[in-house]
């Protein structure tokens, strides 16, 4: 159970003047919440605010307006407050619903009521405007995050709403974040894979896109054929799986046009150092039934580093005279390639 808090001066009077009240009316003190909320006292909830007293609080408010009195007084410290507002909502109460807009309109409490939503949960659907004031307020803070990623969680319903956050440079990291979280729904993701290529441009956007392709394969092929060459080189030198970074570059250098090869130069070589051999067999194929690809790979390959070494079939592919049409530039370090760091390739 959360630890409650000491009330604050104000608490202590509202609480007392409810008591005083239930007193002169000749109650006898009730010995739980229960049988409090039995007695519709209010004043004693008030005054005793555990977890159970706050939950019996919003069950009251639906008919009682000192009871939603007794919660504004708390709502500025303790969540369960939020909780109680967030059931009044599910079981119709109105109180609950008004409750909730004032609190993620409200800077000093939107994160506290933003806690209390859940996840995935259509009925979140109401309240997206407030949700998405409170990330614009708060776009700086790692608080935004958290409530974008209540936003990312919802589904098609919020599609606009994580557009608009991409959009605007101000809010962008902070929707990245929470497009980054594990409930985030797949619409929220794929906007972040469509939207125009400056809105995702934010090294949060960029960590979420690669984490993304580590497990979802339409991510990976999207980086591979669709993405932006910064983004490519990005993930060429992530910690993106070997096995699945060979994926990206059999489509990579098959599938994009060759005019934009010459930009896959350099992330190719920084995916050499790590994954040499998981390449291997992909560079070999593609120097024999991908021409436009020949340049890029020859380009990449270090005739005197130590990944040619382990890539065997890259080097009987290069024996096989696959660039001899290429320019006499090209043709030369493929035979440097094979003179020198093939000398070794087992």
């Amino acid at each position: 159970m959360r630890p409650t808090r000491p009330l604050r001066p104000q608490q202590r009077a509202l609480a007392a003047a409810l008591l005083a009240v239930s007193l002169s009316a000749g109650a006898c003190a009730p010995k739980s919440a229960s049988e409090a909320e039995a007695r519709k006292d209010v004043a004693w909830l008030a005054a005793n605010p555990t977890g159970e007293s706050i939950a019996a609080l919003g069950r009251l408010a639906d008919t009682d307006p000192r009871a939603v009195t007794a919660l504004e007084s708390r709502a500025g410290e303790d969540v369960s407050v939020y909780i109680a507002a967030w059931t009044a909502v599910t079981r119709g109460a109105p109180w609950g619903t008004t409750f909730m807009k004032a609190s993620l309109a409200d800077p000093a409490r939107a994160e506290s009521a933003a806690s209390a939503l859940p996840r995935k949960d259509p009925r979140v659907v109401p309240f997206l405007a407030e949700l998405e004031g409170a990330i614009v307020r708060s776009a700086s803070g790692q608080r935004s995050g958290s409530i974008a990623g209540l936003v990312a969680s919802v589904g098609p319903a919020a599609h606009a709403t994580v557009e608009r956050r991409l959009v605007d440079a101000k809010t962008r990291g902070a929707m990245c974040d929470g497009i980054a979280l594990p409930e985030a729904s797949g619409d929220a993701k794929s906007v972040l894979l469509a939207v125009p290529t400056d809105a995702r441009d934010h090294p949060s956007c960029v960590t979420a896109v690669v984490d993304m392709a580590a497990t979802e394969d339409v991510v990976l092929d999207w980086i591979a054929t669709g993405a932006e060459p910064g983004l490519l080189g990005v993930a060429a030198t992530s910690a993106l799986p070997c096995p699945r970074l060979a994926k990206v570059w059999r489509r990579a250098l098959s599938e994009r046009p060759a005019e934009v090869h010459a930009a896959l130069t350099v992330p190719l070589q920084r995916s050499l150092s790590r994954c040499a051999s998981q390449l291997d067999p992909v560079l070999a194929e593609l120097l024999a039934k991908a021409p436009r690809a020949r340049v890029a790979i020859v380009q990449a390959l270090d005739p005197y580093g130590t990944e040619l070494a382990s890539m065997k079939e890259t080097c009987e592919a290069l024996a096989q005279g696959y660039v001899n049409g290429e320019s006499a530039l090209v043709r030369e370090r493929a035979d440097d390639a094979r003179s020198r760091g093939c000398a070794s390739a087992r």
